[in-house]
């Protein structure tokens, strides 16, 4: 059953298939050893020094030049995740039952009728407005739509709803509706395809990438509500660690084949990715590792991902995988300009969080979170944006606790602490969602803040009784007391936030039908003296530090 303890996704019971996969790679992974060539001694005085994994350093001088030969974390979370063969989402390998479960499945339909609700009074508050006319469509547009189940749950309750009256708002609502679903997966479109057929020409899908919404979509083109479900969570994000003394380093990944995993896959591995492998190992140990002890074989960026694409080919990809070894580079983020610049433009309230912790943290920055609300705010001529996700504000996202605030699902992925590096392509890898930075990015752009709060808002205003058990369960049924243990869950938790934002000129008289809201912004008035003067000078010296100059 699914563990609550977990703030974000809830993995999912372990099958058979899981086990046999587990245990074979434990097995075949044992003579291979996890131990770096060399360790870095911790040089700082981190919060979280555990999220560090197997770290390197290069020579001074060559910093720079890391970017051309390894892999971000960035693109290694992208790669494993969204390549076209390999990848976790995009080869169809995810499981939203073995894996981990999601509320619209946990509280189906009851998730999708609340949304379903909401979303009807932003339609009628836009009519009465003046800004939806009748004659428009009126358009939900999902990003990351999964397996189309929520949009099966939030179709069927307006359907229903509409059929009941022979004529009323909820049947001209569901008239005017047209709901659309983007997802980067093709699997994932397939699946939804079938699963909403029964919609008939009231639900389309279409392959897309939710961090270019205006791709997609023409500008100025919808009027309506652009929705997303533990979406967000799945951008790819940069490793970061802020230091107190104002400066800032990015994770590389450099990953190694030790002697024996190297001895058993060159036998059988096509010769191009031999040669590629050989060769961009000589030039990496002439570049930074010339000490590095003989036999393994370090990987470049086009070595990896051409050796991770033909490993997913092979049976025992499991055991192969699991056996490369992973280690992290860390360098000054101005390596990559537009993570620099975003720390410059966010330097007050990074400087603000460290000063309260006093201590250097490892932090997971998600640009795309931009990159998606600048996108949603373009297509928008007017209506509103719906994200819910796990996450936090500025304090939130900086303070580390017992879980990381980056987490795996999948096989062997039941720890407080996963390892990204384990399972690579087998586990989807979620970050929590800076919903400051959402907003923030959402102001610069015209979208006013409606409500930020607990998931458990969504119910706020709707007569759904989430009390009942769903229409195909009964109270005798097994899984009641799981089912019970979800709403709980639901209901009571603080990691999952809803995020209500309003295109600007919409609705002047909407409010979103819950009063408890969260802050959002930086609190500086419960900050010390002694802590203010130091996040000033943390702010000083953290733009300074992340400054791009031309080389």
């Amino acid at each position: 059953m699914a563990r609550l303890k977990f703030r974000g996704r809830f993995p999912a019971s372990a099958g058979r298939r899981w086990l046999v996969r587990t245990l074979l790679g434990a097995i075949l992974a044992l003579p291979i050893s996890a131990t770096p060539p060399f360790a870095t001694p911790d040089r700082r005085h981190l919060k979280n020094a555990w999220e560090v994994r197997n770290e390197v350093t290069v020579p001074p001088g060559s910093e720079m030049k890391v970017k051309d030969y390894f892999l971000s974390f960035r693109d290694y979370q992208e790669l494993v995740l969204y390549d076209s063969k390999a990848g976790y989402y995009s080869s169809g390998r995810v499981s939203f039952v073995q894996d981990y479960y999601t509320f619209p499945n946990m509280l189906d339909p009851w998730f999708g009728q609340m949304i379903a609700v909401q979303v009807f009074k932003m339609w009628d508050g836009m009519r009465r407005a003046g800004t939806l006319g009748p004659g428009d469509r009126f358009t939900i547009a999902e990003f990351g739509g999964g397996n189309g189940e929520l949009a099966r749950s939030i179709l069927g309750f307006i359907s229903d709803e509409g059929q009941r009256e022979s004529s009323g708002p909820w049947l001209e609502f569901w008239q005017q509706l047209m709901y659309v679903s983007y997802d980067r997966s093709p699997a994932m479109v397939a699946e939804q395809r079938v699963r909403n057929s029964a919609a008939g020409g009231k639900f389309e899908v279409r392959e897309g990438d939710a961090t270019d919404p205006a791709s997609l979509i023409a500008a100025g083109s919808v009027k309506g509500v652009v929705l997303s479900n533990e979406m967000v969570d799945n951008f790819c994000v940069h490793k970061v660690i802020l230091s107190r003394d104002g400066s800032a380093e990015v994770a590389f990944v450099a990953p190694t084949l030790p002697p024996a995993l190297w001895s058993r896959l060159e036998k059988r591995a096509p010769e191009p990715l031999r040669r590629l492998i050989d060769n961009d190992d000589q030039v990496i140990r002439e570049r930074f590792f010339h000490d590095a002890p003989a036999g393994a074989r370090w990987l470049s960026r086009a070595s990896f991902v051409a050796l991770f694409e033909w490993l997913a080919s092979l049976p025992d990809y499991p055991a192969h995988v699991n056996s490369i070894l992973f280690h992290e580079i860390y360098v000054p983020v101005r390596a990559v300009p537009e993570l620099a610049d975003h720390l410059r433009r966010y330097a007050r309230p990074y400087a603000c969080e460290l000063a309260r912790l006093d201590r250097d943290v490892v932090a997971y920055i998600n640009l795309d979170e931009g990159k998606f609300v600048e996108g949603v705010a373009n297509i928008l001529k007017a209506g509103y944006v719906l994200t819910i996700d796990y996450g936090s504000n500025w304090e939130g996202m900086l303070a580390p606790g017992p879980f990381s605030h980056l987490r795996s699902y999948g096989p062997g992925s039941r720890r407080e602490r996963s390892d990204p590096y384990r399972d690579a392509g087998l586990n989807d890898i979620t970050s929590d969602v800076n919903f400051s930075l959402v907003a923030a990015e959402g102001r610069s752009v015209g979208l006013n803040i409606a409500f930020y709060g607990r998931q458990r808002a969504l119910q706020a205003g709707t007569s759904i009784k989430l009390n009942e058990l769903p229409p195909d369960q009964s109270d005798g049924d097994a899984h009641a007391r799981q089912y019970n243990s979800r709403l709980e869950y639901f209901k009571t938790s603080r990691a999952f936030k809803l995020l209500v934002q309003q295109k600007e000129n919409t609705d002047a008289s909407y409010v979103y039908p819950d009063p408890d809201r969260e802050p959002l912004d930086v609190n500086e008035a419960d900050l010390r003296p002694l802590q203010r003067n130091r996040a000033a000078e943390i702010e000083k010296r953290l733009s300074a530090a992340v400054a791009v100059t031309s080389r």
